[in-house]
């Protein structure tokens, strides 16, 4: 009986310590909401979204994007778990950059990309991830890395994927 009792708390010692590493992993690793950006102007009536994960690198991104939108398109900047809200239907161009969460895209994005579907060919997607090597399968776009320093290389390849997408309107 007396190893039966060391068993069963040694097993309750073990979900106890699991549940508080997933709390400390959660905590440690979810990410914060990005500061919502609208730049208008009322003379312009095409619209661009930019939905980004908070973070050093997704936000040097989504504002470089805007500096060099601003004259020519209204702008939105969004934090991805807002997509749920908005209507692609809406913007002439849409662009996503998101952080890997546990090897996968943030549920957001899919769920986003799933009811997306027709609208597809306006969308172009940034995928950070600590190596940068992850990107989002069936899906044209770009990957970098969490850390990279090279901000302005992935600022210009962003737009020229996003001039593709609004050429192609």
């Amino acid at each position: 009986m007396k190893s039966f009792k060391e068993f069963l708390i040694l097993i309750l010692f073990a979900v106890g310590l699991s549940l508080l590493f997933t709390v400390w992993y959660n905590q440690e690793f979810s990410l914060a909401k990005v500061e919502a950006i609208e730049v208008t102007n009322p003379e312009l009536e095409s619209k661009l979204l930019i939905a980004c994960t908070e973070g050093k690198f997704p936000e040097k991104i989504g504002h470089g994007i805007i500096d060099h939108y601003k004259n020519n398109y209204n702008l939105s900047l969004v934090d991805i778990s807002d997509l749920s809200t908005i209507n692609q239907e809406n913007y002439e161009g849409i662009f996503l950059i998101h952080t890997w969460e546990k090897w996968n895209p943030p549920p957001d994005i899919v769920k986003f990309m799933d009811i997306s579907k027709k609208f597809n060919d306006k969308i172009v997607i940034m995928a950070t991830s600590s190596g940068g090597s992850s990107q989002t399968d069936d899906v044209d776009g770009i990957t970098g890395g969490k850390e990279s320093e090279n901000v302005q290389f992935y600022v210009k390849e962003a737009i020229t994927k996003m001039d593709s997408v609004l050429d192609g309107l």
